[in-house]
């Protein structure tokens, strides 16, 4: 992936370009905005920027230092990712990365550390990586992606050069579904469900996750006999319980919006605007706000490792409530 090929970020794009045409990509950096909208992405891209044999800035060469951190081979362009049930980058991975800095570059121009979700790095890997991000070795850079900066230290942020990115709008995330062959139906529902995320609008496409929304809200709302079954409500949420209480959190905010609105297009659940419009006229504004609120705590507890089938009963008695 290129950089002429990143959706929907041409504020990041141009500063980059710019800081690699004058030579000055050092230090640490932090990439900052939602899931899903092209952050590792552009960290790879500059990774090859800067190591490209033939020095093209786009990223989009063929030459071999370009084609091996495509296909993650290259040694000295390394992706951190969250590992294991708890999706936790812990202090031995960051020790790797330190040791790795140390080292020189075995053949490109820098060696580039791309620390992906760096929220999910515990707070003592955090504290082992801070003094790498404030004085990087000479031809070594460290690249964090986050989605969520309440989960970065300060003292880690503080270090790091910031880039912002942003969530894509409609019309720019459907073209690239048709480019990836979705329908012409397909590309306006999913890129309305994915809120911004090109990821989420790929998922959509690719995991069969509107059938998964199906299932949740109708048993959320046409089988209430249902809402307080445990087993019921961690099986429709799925593995990702995160995911389906996205979904959920989708649903109520429609409702919310149809009590203000007539507008279908302000929908994400466009397929479903009636439902939503006439079951949006049993709750009043106060009880979705609540309800609301409860779905997004839910999602907080689920990030922070509470038992999921404790957070989702609660937060089943809460939508219960009247």
């Amino acid at each position: 992936m290129s950089f002429q090929n990143i959706i929907g970020q041409d504020t990041a794009i141009k500063a980059l370009k710019g800081i690699i045409a004058e030579r000055q990509v050092i230090g640490s950096y932090i990439f900052m905005g939602p899931d899903g909208v092209g952050k590792r992405t552009t960290a790879i891209a500059l990774a090859k920027a800067i190591n490209c044999i033939r020095e093209v800035q786009e990223g989009a060469c063929d030459c071999a230092s370009c084609k091996k951190i495509d296909s993650g081979n290259h040694p000295d362009v390394f992706v951190i990712l969250p590992e294991g049930k708890r999706g936790a980058i812990k202090i031995g991975k960051i020790r790797d990365v330190i040791y790795e800095a140390s080292l020189k570059p075995y053949e490109g121009k820098k060696r580039v550390f791309i620390i992906n979700d760096a929220e999910a790095m515990t707070e003592e890997a955090q504290n082992a990586l801070l003094k790498v991000l404030e004085e990087p070795p000479d031809n070594h850079i460290l690249i964090l992606t986050s989605c969520n900066l309440a989960g970065v230290l300060p003292t880690a942020l503080s270090r790091c050069k910031v880039l912002k990115f942003y969530n894509l709008s409609r019309d720019e995330i459907q073209p690239f579904l048709k480019s990836r062959g979705a329908e012409d139906k397909e590309a306006v529902l999913f890129s309305h469900m994915a809120m911004g995320s090109l990821g989420r609008a790929m998922a959509f496409k690719e995991k069969n996750m509107m059938a998964k929304r199906d299932r949740l809200v109708n048993n959320f709302f046409f089988r209430k006999s249902a809402l307080l079954h445990e087993d019921l409500l961690t099986e429709d949420m799925g593995d990702d319980k995160e995911e389906g209480l996205n979904l959920l959190l989708c649903w109520y905010r429609d409702m919310l919006v149809s009590k203000f609105t007539q507008e279908d297009k302000e929908l994400f659940n466009i397929d479903r605007s009636v439902e939503i419009s006439s079951y949006a006229q049993r709750f009043s504004k106060e009880k979705l706000e609540r309800d609301i609120s409860a779905i997004v705590n839910t999602i907080g507890y689920i990030k922070r490792n509470v038992n999921p089938k404790i957070a989702l009963f609660d937060m089943a008695v809460e939508l219960k409530r009247s």
